[in-house]
């Protein structure tokens, strides 16, 4: 009975089993042979790192953290029309554009600064950038409240400063912890939390505005999401640090795992290769996340294909209220609402994730997304159709096209670089929406109409097109990794955790310096 009661109270504070000799004397990590062992938890207290569902908790909380921001800038499309005819604080759609474009500006950078941070000093720096989330849309809803254009515009760009390196933090976190066979499931999942967030923004937002009977109020909502999902974060880099420390001392010493705690099982693993890697290849060259130019040419077709595909849909996004309120004649709450349906399916992205796991082909479904999408726009441009056809194909391209693409990243960049290669992609994604809603608001006071925008959005649709043929040469070139299953995609991987196994990685990452036979030889001696 003693010993089911020390069991029953084991806590992280206690060693991953118990072994007398793994801990002869009590200074050994602080640990003394006293304590019990860390058993499994039960399933349904989730919320503890040895229970099994507490990784899908995990997930879930991880593709939480941008939630905020994804909210605050998705609702701009439904507060549009009610900002262009404000009567004591009217706006251009240039100035409307420019609010839009300001948040991207900063994203130009600074990713690229806070992917480095992360790959440098941990994960867990995407708390400071959290904050200057919280602190740019406050100062935007008070500049909006004083009418005062200037200090509304620095309150988008503060927001910038934190909302690029925020998603590029959460992507990190996932593609660090999710790997292999189950990592497009996990951007999957951080897809679909994605565009719930851009859901509730614009079935909501306008009612409240209108409830509240003006846009401010709905501006200070914004604030109230970006502080919950700030809240989160600090959740998850308590629960991801309190794994570690659990951990670190344990593969040093090379103890043994607890058989039955099985979803640490793989974490300790990686974290044991990568230690024994790093004594045995202690003078190896690996790709730095300062060697940009190293990363392969399948990651910048890639990175090109997805601000291609990205902001084809996001630029209309950001004005698709205001368009259907003018081209549909629909009020300023159903046209909120009938453009939040081009989010409707994304919510099924995990599934999709996992159906590409294990059956492969992602060429096929991004030749099918850019066709889907050039139709897309066609119904809107050249006929009359119900709208609802058109938000609900552009639902489906965003619920697998997006989840493919990150996903493919951590393949072909090493793990070190992870930071560093979202950070690129967010930069490029930034760079389209900067100049893209500049354009878009260009365009619409120029002809009064949306027309011109909507020739310029089917135009990208079809570069996209385009870009995914040429994706799929290039996947043909290697071997068809990207359209297998996860099991064969992996061949290519340059994940630092996995290379002294994989032959093919070693070839892939030091074959240029020829240095790849060597370090076989000694990975396999």
């Amino acid at each position: 009975m003693a010993h089911k009661h020390e069991s029953s109270t084991s806590s992280e504070l206690t060693p991953l089993v118990y072994d007398m000799s793994t801990f002869p004397e009590e200074e050994n990590s602080g640990l003394s042979s006293s304590h019990s062992p860390l058993h499994r938890a039960p399933a349904w207290q989730f919320w503890r790192t040895t229970s099994p569902p507490h990784r899908l908790y995990l997930l879930l909380l991880m593709s939480c953290i941008p939630f905020g921001g994804h909210f605050v800038k998705n609702g701009m499309s439904s507060l549009e029309q009610l900002m262009l005819d404000d009567p004591d604080f009217p706006i251009t759609n240039t100035m409307y554009g420019a609010l839009l474009s300001a948040v991207s500006v900063p994203s130009m950078f600074l990713p690229l600064l806070g992917g480095r941070l992360m790959d440098k000093s941990g994960h867990h720096s995407i708390r400071f950038f959290l904050i200057w989330i919280c602190v740019g849309q406050a100062i935007f809803a008070i500049g909006m409240q004083l009418k005062l254009y200037w200090l509304a515009l620095f309150g988008r760009i503060i927001f910038g400063v934190g909302e690029g390196s925020v998603v590029v933090g959460a992507r990190v976190f996932i593609a660090s912890w999710f790997q292999n066979r189950e990592l497009t499931f996990a951007m999957g999942v951080s897809v679909a939390v994605t565009n719930v967030s851009k859901m509730m923004a614009k079935s909501t937002v306008a009612p409240i505005a209108l409830y509240f009977g003006g846009y401010v109020q709905a501006l200070w909502y914004g604030v109230v999401i970006c502080v919950v999902s700030a809240l989160i974060g600090v959740l998850v880099c308590h629960y991801t640090l309190n794994l570690k420390r659990i951990v670190k001392s344990r593969v040093i010493s090379e103890e043994p795992l607890d058989p039955g705690l099985h979803w640490l099982k793989d974490y300790v693993a990686r974290k044991r290769h990568k230690h024994c890697w790093r004594k045995s290849h202690v003078h190896a060259k690996q790709i730095s996340c300062d060697n940009i130019h190293n990363f392969s040419r399948m990651f910048w077709i890639i990175a090109m294909l997805h601000v291609s595909s990205i902001n084809v849909f996001h630029l209309f996004q950001n004005v698709s209220a205001s368009y259907l309120f003018q081209r549909y004649d629909y009020s300023i709450v159903k046209a909120g609402v009938v453009s939040s349906f081009s989010h409707l399916f994304v919510v099924f992205a995990p599934f999709i994730g996992l159906a590409i796991d294990q059956f492969g082909g992602r060429g096929v479904l991004i030749i099918l997304s850019a066709i889907m999408s050039v139709l897309a726009y066609v119904f809107m441009i050249f006929t009359e159709l119900n709208p609802l056809v058109s938000m609900l194909l552009i639902s489906i391209c965003l619920s697998f096209t997006p989840t493919i693409l990150m996903a493919a990243i951590p393949s072909s960049v090493s793990r070190k670089s992870f930071g560093t290669a979202f950070g690129v992609v967010e930069i490029t994604d930034a760079i389209g929406a900067t100049f893209g809603n500049l354009l878009v608001g260009y365009l619409r006071d120029e002809s009064g109409s949306y027309r011109d925008v909507m020739f310029m959005l089917l135009g990208m649709a079809i570069l996209v097109l385009l870009l995914a043929f040429f994706l799929i040469f290039e996947d043909s070139r290697h071997g068809w990794v990207l359209s297998a299953p996860s099991g064969r995609s992996l061949a290519l991987s340059v994940d630092d955790e996995d290379s002294v196994d994989n032959p093919a990685v070693l070839e892939a990452r030091y074959g240029a310096n020829g240095e790849a036979s060597l370090i076989a030889d000694e990975c396999t001696a």
